[in-house]
């Protein structure tokens, strides 16, 4: 036999299980255009001409891990599935006369096929389809769309050389399944796993000891570094414990639901229960699978669109005011004034109009909290007893200046408030220095110093400057070189337009810079911040990560539809030829529909539920990590993520339509 003769028969294989290959070659196409837009964007040099380019590769990049990755894990999960309802037929081949070396070259050209078309439908779909997602892209985070077409030759090799990779990985694999079975095991290798499988209560225990347990870390963890750290392992933890629940946790639940006689003992529950108990064991991955993507998917849109639609509130509570300075290194009061003095020249000379004005002076630098004691100290010698936390000292006379009372303190009292942390503490030791805590503050807060989560922090008000200087000199004996200075802040708004207030940053950093100049060495050392300009930038990052996440959320719902329609598919052909049977005995074409949507109901929309739990308990945690992007409207994160969970659920629902609609037609072949 020539080798045309095998070309001949792989292509009348794929026809004839072209139900089977049809979604597959789908589902790579639609992952190689993807790969492709995202090596695409991440070397477009347009793009990285652009604002914010450096944030926007570094997300396009890991975009591109995270695909390929995904990619080969999925292509090989799925065709696994091809491969269970193929043995059977390669079998049936073997004992025809076919030797496995045929067999294995029908197999070749095969994947040839599959592979060619797949990366060339990739290829054609990600390079039309790239300019449409440049634009998506390019209006989320609100830069300008620049003219003509590109194609990315390094995009198309990336891609044809990594999926060929793949496919050449999976028919290794694939030969290798049929050479070491023989022509009987190919043959009943669709009805291997039929026996009741026992319940394991020890595996069920250790899936609920490994859920609660993530669930625990997510609940409990209240500082967004710990949750930070903690996410994965609360990932991992639930990972596993939903993979040994559907194993072990379906089984046990199936088995209680059979001694429930009332329940049991219905026709449409009877053959639906009965035959899931004996599939479990097999179909118990495929449900954790479909729950763990689905979660995944509510995990990554919900968390982005959040970040995106959060962009105002994370600006506003970074940046409370359009300007916002700040100097460093203990300013003297001549250069506080010439400071605020430019800022007002800046201003004038560019047609702004300053309205309300606020400035301070604060000492900020981290200390190990044990208690009442505060201990100043470097951990180079160990770390010391306590958590490690931020203070903010300032003097009464600036707390008295901007707050709405005026207070007095004696030099051993403080007033303190807390913005992150433990209260109800009498007084607070600095490495000896005792001090009493007079009261503490509610409802205060210091523009532009309450935007720090990672960390408790405590705000502490003392008596005056030469107070302030002795807990300074402690820190600066402490610290050394990188002790912290006293920073003057100075906060205001602006009435004009954007490009007016951007010209007034431009305009003060060049009277900066000549101030600078004449002063030499003791020249002012200032940042400056413009709010218009900072909300570009986040705009440019949250919507970049809108991207990647709503990206990545369509791969993972791809990959989710594709493995239930094969569950449906391989569920068809297992419960053909018993729901055959049930009809020779007596069951009705009503009966036998009824059994089969329980059965689908059942085994379809339990990973969605179990997806929704996942996402529940996940949500304190998943807050807290939204801390670290400074945003802190809970109600906006709750809001977004039902508003995904709707949206997935109706396309889930779609799914089910469409995917039961396969399974009724396989079940009803030749009945």
């Amino acid at each position: 036999m020539n080798g045309f003769f095998y070309g001949k028969l792989a292509v009348g294989n794929l026809k004839k299980n072209g139900r089977l290959y049809l979604p597959y070659i789908l589902a790579a196409v639609g992952i190689g255009a993807m790969y492709y837009i995202m090596v695409a964007l991440a070397g477009d040099e347009g793009i990285m001409d652009m604002p914010g380019a450096l944030e926007l590769k570094m997300i396009m990049g890991l975009g591109c891990g995270v695909i390929m990755v995904f990619a080969i894990i999925f292509l090989f999960y799925t065709n696994s599935f091809l491969m269970k309802r193929r043995k059977k037929e390669f079998g049936l081949f073997h004992i025809l006369g076919m030797e496995k070396r045929h067999i294995g070259r029908m197999m070749f050209w095969e994947t040839c096929m599959v592979g060619f078309i797949s990366i060339a439908g990739a290829l054609t779909a990600g390079v039309i389809l790239y300019k449409l997602v440049v634009l998506v892209l390019l209006r989320i985070t609100g830069l300008e769309v620049p003219f003509g077409f590109r194609i990315s030759g390094s995009g198309i090799a990336t891609v044809a050389a990594c999926f060929a990779v793949i496919f050449i990985m999976t028919l290794l694999y694939n030969l290798r399944q049929v050479q070491k079975a023989n022509a009987i095991e190919l043959l009943h290798s669709g009805s291997q796993g039929e026996r009741e499988p026992k319940t394991r209560w020890l595996l069920a225990l250790v899936g609920l000891a490994a859920l609660g347990l993530g669930y625990g870390i997510a609940i409990v963890t209240e500082d967004p570094v710990g949750a930070m750290l903690l996410f994965f392992v609360a990932v991992l933890l639930v990972v596993l414990g939903t993979y040994c629940l559907f194993t072990a946790g379906s089984i046990a639940v199936l088995k209680m639901m059979r001694r429930n006689k009332k329940y049991y003992y219905k026709t449409k529950h009877f053959t639906s229960v009965s035959g899931m108990i004996y599939r479990m064991k097999q179909n118990a991955v495929g449900l954790a699978n479909i729950c763990i993507l689905s979660t995944m998917v509510l995990v990554m849109v919900s968390g982005t669109v959040s970040l995106y639609a959060g962009v105002d509130d994370i600006i506003d509570t970074r940046y409370p005011k359009d300007f916002a300075i700040t100097g460093y290194g203990g300013m003297p009061e001549e250069e506080k004034a010439a400071l605020k003095g430019m800022f007002l020249q800046a201003a004038e000379e560019t047609g702004l109009t300053v309205g309300e004005t606020t400035e301070y002076s604060t000492l900020s630098f981290a200390v190990w909290k044990s208690g009442e004691n505060m201990v100043i100290t470097s951990p180079q010698g160990g770390t010391p007893e306590g958590s490690m936390c931020i203070l903010e000292l300032l003097t009464l006379e600036e707390f008295n200046r901007f707050s709405k009372e005026q207070k007095e303190l004696a030099e051993d009292e403080i007033l303190v408030s807390v913005r992150q942390g433990d209260d109800g503490e009498q007084g607070y030791n600095f490495n000896g220095m005792q001090f009493r805590i007079k009261e503490y503050l509610e409802d205060f807060t210091l523009e532009g110093l309450d935007t720090n989560v990672v960390y408790d922090g405590y705000f502490v008000v003392v008596k005056d400057s030469q107070i302030l200087e002795k807990i300074n000199g402690l820190q600066r004996e402490a610290y050394g070189d990188r002790a912290s200075t006293e920073n003057y802040s100075l906060y205001a708004n602006l009435s004009g337009e954007k490009q007016q207030k951007a010209a007034c940053g431009k305009r003060l950093e060049e009277l900066l810079g000549a101030y600078n100049q004449d002063k030499g060495e003791e020249g002012l050392a200032v940042s400056i911040n413009v709010k218009e300009e900072q909300r570009e930038g986040f705009l440019i990052f949250c919507g970049g990560f809108l991207f990647l996440g709503v990206f990545l959320g369509f791969v993972f719902l791809m990959a989710t539809v594709l493995i239930i329609y094969y569950k449906q598919v391989s569920e068809g052909y297992e419960d053909k030829e018993r729901f055959e049977i049930m009809q020779k005995v007596g069951m009705g074409p009503r009966e036998v529909k009824a059994s089969i949507h329980s059965q689908i109901l059942k085994v379809f929309f339990l990973p969605l539920v179990m997806a929704c739990i996942h996402l529940t308990m996940a949500f304190p945690m998943l807050n807290r990590l939204l801390l670290l992007f400074n945003l802190r409207n809970p109600q906006l994160f709750a809001t977004c993520t039902i508003l995904c969970v709707g949206v997935f659920a109706a396309i889930y629902g779609i799914v089910f339509g469409i995917t039961a609609k396969a399974y009724y037609r396989i079940v009803g072949e030749q009945r």
